[in-house]
């Protein structure tokens, strides 16, 4: 069986057993146990075992996993450390496909905690039963109900697949994205990849037809050469987003400390997102940014961009920012400029790009919307770059609304006192959204790189 079929069982179990929960207030197993019932998952086919409890929030209980009766596909233990090896070895015994430890305490916990990784590892594997973690918070897909986090995680399957050392942020960057209407459609919690490992999931994230888009959080890999190879061909056909913790002596350092892994150069991984096509992210706010982007945006044909704004001042520093990144800001051809000159008032305008519209264009819907057209069949231009110009919320919902499914790719930039007087406009496909120039400019310029690494420039 390889790795997809095997990773489909556990993302698709028959039956789910949360290990170690119960109904003593704040145990920690009782909690995730609650987000399964939150999040709809059929309590026929989930049990828990504990030594002593009868049922916890109505759900069967038992003292061991080779009592429970139905068909069992997944464990998650959240039990105390020293208990794990023997819950893994009645997993294996019960032939279980996929063991999640939630438990910490193992390999970034020094040589005692590795030796105990290593023999959970080697025990589960005679039987082919599969580990994630340990020191991870499981695993996130809607669409069959598991979820990772109590009361909050989204219920709306999306395209989004996620694979992260870091627990903390399979929840929270799903959440911020489905503020943008970004949903996911399986995350997984990699913790210290005692068995399963962040290759295995990109892998199996590249062969899901429901996933069109790839985030990833890592601090090291074990084996640096295979991740290579498949975040190459994955990225030939689906974008990967890429966050790499521990690039300084500190990050290094915490990286042990936190999952065990090593972290690697910084120079050598360099050339790894260069090889690769993996897009390198470095913050929060890039991981985001680029998401809405390549999960709203078409890919641009090259770098060459118009910028139109309503304001002179604003469309100079957006023309600055692209520069900066490496954008072009494209000579207009004269038929584009003949037809802008006919749409947009004599006085207080500019047809050459960077484009100023007037201030008329934020009470006129119809000449933003013609001019947009215009410059989109200008074959000299790749993408718009645009202040949001509206004179009240509604002109500006009608405006980002009437520009769905545009030709080309187009980035608004909201303006500093509509993020004040009004709710923030929401990006759709086609259109996406951003703070600032620089911003715009920055995820701009990665829709471009990675559309150069696909098309082989």
């Amino acid at each position: 069986m390889d790795i997809v079929q095997q990773l489909e069982q556990i993302f698709h179990p028959r039956g789910v057993a949360v290990i170690g929960a119960s109904n003593k207030p704040g145990n920690l197993g009782g909690f995730f146990l609650r987000g399964f019932l939150q999040q709809g998952f059929d309590v026929d086919r989930l049990y828990v075992v504990h030594p002593s409890e009868n049922d916890v929030f109505g759900v069967r209980a038992f003292p061991s996993v080779n009592d429970i009766p139905g068909d069992l596909d997944l464990a998650i233990v959240f039990s105390p450390r020293d208990a794990v090896l023997d819950i893994v070895n009645d997993c294996v015994s019960r032939s279980v496909r996929g063991v999640v430890i939630c438990t910490s305490g193992f390999a970034e916990n020094g040589l005692d905690g590795w030796r105990l990784q290593q023999e959970i590892t080697r025990i589960a594997r005679l039987n082919g039963t599969r580990i994630i973690g340990p020191n991870c918070l499981g695993i996130y897909c809607p669409e069959s109900k598991l979820v990772n986090y109590a009361g909050i995680m989204p219920k709306e399957a999306g395209t989004v697949g996620m694979f992260s050392q870091s627990g903390s942020m399979t929840v929270s960057f799903p959440i911020a994205a489905s503020g943008m209407g970004i949903y996911f459609n399986k995350v997984v919690s990699c913790g210290n990849e005692c068995d399963l490992t962040a290759a295995d999931f990109l892998e199996y994230f590249w062969r899901d037809s429901g996933i069109e888009i790839v985030v990833g959080y890592i601090e090291g890999v074990a084996d640096g050469r295979r991740l290579f190879d498949i975040a190459r061909r994955v990225s030939g056909e689906k974008p990967i987003l890429l966050w790499k913790g521990g690039t300084s002596d500190a990050g290094r350092q915490s990286a042990v400390t936190h999952t065990g892994a090593l972290a690697g150069s910084t120079r050598v991984w360099d050339a790894v997102f260069k090889q690769s096509g993996m897009v390198s992210i470095e913050s929060e706010d890039e991981l985001l940014d680029y998401l809405q982007g390549f999960y709203y945006l078409p890919l641009p044909r090259g770098n060459r961009v118009a910028v139109v704004s309503a304001t002179g001042g604003l469309a100079v520093t957006i023309a600055d920012a692209c520069t900066a990144y490496g954008l072009e800001i494209v000579r207009l051809s004269d038929r584009t400029k003949r037809r802008l000159k006919s749409l947009v008032p004599a006085v207080g305008t500019c047809v050459e790009n960077p484009i100023d519209l007037g201030m008329m264009s934020s009470f006129n819907l119809q000449i933003t919307l013609d001019s947009l057209e215009t410059l989109a069949k200008d074959e000299q231009v790749d993408m718009i770059i645009k202040t949001v110009g509206g004179s009240s919320p509604e002109m500006v919902s009608k405006e980002i609304e009437a520009l769905k499914g545009f030709s080309k790719p187009i980035i608004y930039i909201s303006d500093p006192a509509m993020r004040v007087t009004m709710e923030a406009p929401k990006p759709v496909k086609g259109v996406a959204i951003y703070t600032s120039g620089r911003r715009a400019a920055q995820v701009a310029s990665k829709l471009v790189q990675y559309q150069r690494f696909r098309s082989g420039d």
